[in-house]
């Protein structure tokens, strides 16, 4: 990757991180999307570095923050994780073999419905959803996260409408998006994939994820939680529709 390339890339990093630590998710998205729509980087290459960024940020997000975790949650959607993370991984290498335009055009599709998930104010249900539920949250991440590096948005929608103390569904969360990458990261680490360049551009992004999500949460952006969520939305959106519109 040059130099150029490298700034934009980072710049990309940097923009997800603070999202992330603001609105709960988007990292994977934004870098990803745009990586892909600036022609930065394989969608395969990049979902890799994003999980080693990913891993940092919620590190960092959890830090000196822990609450008790919602064990059953964390069971079963970890489960569903375990089970379509490599079923994810195995379109992913089969899509970006015979139709790349295919997967580029899916994850456009991704992160438009992303973005409009951020919008949302889910309503807390009035009891604790059954195990299948969780499951089937926890797949559908794990799913996105093979294909993508970007499993967040089922799982955060899914927790935030749990009737339980927010700290519980925080903590409970980051634990959660917190296993995705590292599933990912050991899966990859297998079939051979977390080669040098990885971990070349990862030790590059590692450090500058960690500084701007300790900057989000000392400086958060002196607007409302409305307005970041449209922002967020809007820039979703643009990455979203180019991808989409660039295969037509």
């Amino acid at each position: 990757m040059d130099i150029p390339s490298l700034l934009i890339f980072l710049a990309l990093v940097a923009l997800g991180s603070y999202i992330q630590t603001v609105t709960g998710f988007a990292i994977a998205l934004v870098v990803t999307g745009g990586a892909t729509a600036f022609g930065l980087a394989p969608i395969a290459f990049t979902a890799n570095v994003v999980s080693f960024v990913a891993l940092a940020n919620i590190a960092v997000a959890v830090h000196k923050r822990h609450s008790h975790i919602e064990l059953p949650i964390l069971l079963y959607a970890t489960t569903g994780v375990l089970l379509l993370s490599a079923v994810g991984l195995t379109m992913l290498r089969f899509l970006s073999s015979n139709a790349v335009d295919i997967l580029e055009t899916l994850l456009g599709i991704v992160i438009l419905g992303s973005g409009a998930l951020l919008t949302l104010h889910p309503h807390p249900l009035k009891r604790v959803s059954p195990s299948y539920a969780h499951l089937v949250a926890g797949s559908l991440g794990g799913l996105l996260s093979g294909l993508f590096g970007a499993g967040g948005p089922p799982v955060v929608v899914h927790l935030y409408r749990q009737p339980l103390p927010f700290p519980v569904v925080r903590t409970t969360l980051l634990a959660i998006l917190g296993l995705m990458p590292l599933t990912r990261i050991g899966l990859e680490t297998y079939n051979g994939n977390i080669t040098g360049e990885v971990l070349k551009l990862s030790t590059f992004c590692a450090p500058l994820t960690v500084l701007v999500t300790l900057l989000a949460r000392r400086f958060p952006p002196p607007i409302s939680d409305l307005a970041m969520r449209r922002f967020a939305f809007g820039l979703l959106c643009v990455l979203g529709l180019s991808l989409i519109i660039s295969k037509v």
